[in-house]
């Protein structure tokens, strides 16, 4: 089958989630588009790659690049006015990437009404939470997870423990710091908790602070326990995740992938999310994978829990990544195959 993906975010391509951090919704494109093709399919992205290249069997040829007159299944990323860009297609689809009320904005309304995709979402919250006006239909592929994370290696968690968050500077952060500092490292003052957040790595290490990250960013800076890391490629986050003892997760009410929760729980941490998000229901298995908490109390002596009894700490990782680790994209590529060919 003849597969075309269109996308027009940023510059990346097939060998970047290993090389660069990326994004989820980029790096879903990436290894969905390799694995598809290692199935057997003609696959090309036309997006923003920098160079035309070749990767895992994936045409990139770039957006100047030559592009297919016709394919078999069209998969436009998030905005239904690139399917224009290819005259012919048997089958289209919209993967929405991210909040699913950006995809009927403006002309994508109209492209919506006309040639009527179905629409692909990675997690049930995503669906959820879009109205659907047109009828269209609708499907529910949770994405795979990158073998990075899926290597048999033993977890060897650092001494002092670790903790790992990933997110967004403004989109929770703040409550995990304030929790962190005034709630957990009082019972265990050499914890720490690592950050991995491009915008806030690039402040301090420039000194120049935007305006909106002034607040958080001081926050940070202002507390030893708390670590600001820049953002790792794949194969470097990985091993961080082996060498952490648990996963704080924010559980934002709007979070529509959390795909960073998935591949950290395959590597066997444990994870601490915010019942507020109903997406962390989809991510952890509560009790068993990790915690799932209504509230800072709960939320923080979870987090004590999990970083100082062994054996509770153990029971949840191995289930953690027995949960995740049949989620390979080999996976959720045959699925779409199943659903869309």
């Amino acid at each position: 089958m003849r597969i075309c993906f269109l996308e027009d975010s940023i510059e990346f391509d097939g060998y970047s989630p290993t090389s660069r951090p990326l994004d989820g919704p980029q790096k879903a494109l990436a290894y969905l588009a390799g694995s598809l093709a290692q199935r057997g399919h003609q696959v090309t992205v036309l997006n923003r790659a920098a160079h035309p290249i070749t990767c895992d069997g994936v045409s990139w040829p770039g957006w100047a690049g030559e592009r297919p007159i016709e394919t078999d299944l069209l998969v436009a990323v998030g905005d239904a006015t690139l399917f224009d860009l290819v005259t012919t297609a048997r089958r289209r689809l919209l993967w929405v990437p991210g909040d699913p009320a950006e995809i009927a904005q403006g002309a994508r309304s109209a492209v919506l009404a006309r040639l009527r995709p179905d629409v692909v979402f990675h997690t049930h919250a995503q669906r959820e939470r879009w109205s659907n006006v047109e009828g269209l239909a609708t499907q529910v592929v949770a994405p795979g997870i990158a073998s990075s994370y899926l290597e048999d290696l033993t977890a060897v968690p650092s001494n002092p423990p670790r903790a790992i968050a990933v997110c967004h500077p403004l989109r929770g952060l703040e409550r995990l710091i304030r929790l962190w500092t005034e709630r957990v490292r009082v019972t265990l003052p050499t914890a720490e908790l690592h950050v991995y957040s491009a915008r806030l790595d690039k402040a301090i290490l420039s000194g120049d602070v935007p305006a909106d990250l002034r607040a958080i960013h001081d926050l940070a800076r202002a507390n030893a326990g708390v670590i600001v890391q820049r953002p790792l490629p794949d194969p470097q986050l990985a091993d961080a995740y082996r060498a952490a003892r648990l996963f704080l997760h924010p559980g934002v009410l709007d979070e529509t992938l959390a795909l960073n929760l998935m591949e950290a729980q395959a590597t066997g941490l444990p994870a601490v999310s915010f019942a507020s998000g109903s997406l962390a229901r989809e991510r952890i298995v509560d009790g068993q994978t990790g915690r799932i908490c209504d509230d800072d109390t709960a939320y923080a002596m979870a987090c004590v829990e999990l970083m100082t009894q062994e054996e509770a700490w153990r029971a949840m990782a191995a289930s953690a990544r027995e949960l995740q680790r049949g989620r390979s994209w080999a996976v959720a590529a045959a699925e779409w195959e199943e659903k869309f060919a």
